[in-house]
């Protein structure tokens, strides 16, 4: 399990790699950290640190990175040591053994790549089961309707 703290050299090695791909140029392959702290709204003096592991990092800090560039946070955070993998599958089993949601369902997608933490994309989880199993209710009564007036014709 996690420890719940961001691994400077993990942050430091994603944000260089983050920089090439989202500054860099032919001519300057190793990217800008300027032009990227004004991407991500930080200072210079901030990448400047966070690349060489100067400072410790917030898991707001690495949010604020990934909705800058439409990173998964998720995803982000456990590169970074914040979360692991097993952290992710324990929160979706915790959202309940009767998940009737698919991992490839886009609404899913949705909560699990927003930028709240991860108790609240858990209740996010649990209210769309929720309004699913409501609408599987309303589904039946209709066909049960159809029934009805088939019967009545």
């Amino acid at each position: 399990m996690a420890d719940g703290s961001i691994d400077r050299e993990a942050w430091a090695r994603v944000v260089s790699d983050l920089i090439a791909q989202e500054t860099g140029t032919q001519a300057k392959p190793q990217g800008n950290k300027s032009a990227f702290a004004q991407l991500v709204g930080v200072t210079y003096k901030t990448v400047l640190r966070w690349t060489q592991a100067a400072s410790d990092v917030s898991e707001d800090s690495v949010r604020q990175v990934a909705r800058a560039l439409h990173i998964s946070p998720l995803e982000l955070l456990v590169r970074v040591g914040y979360y692991t993998g097993d952290d992710l599958n324990a929160a979706m089993q915790a959202a309940g053994p009767t998940t009737r949601i698919d991992q490839a369902d886009p609404a899913l997608q949705v909560i699990l790549e927003s930028d709240v933490p991860p108790r609240v994309q858990q209740r996010m989880i649990q209210r769309l089961e929720a309004l699913r199993a409501r609408d599987a209710e309303r589904h039946v009564d209709e066909v049960r309707w159809w029934i009805d007036q088939a019967k009545e014709m």
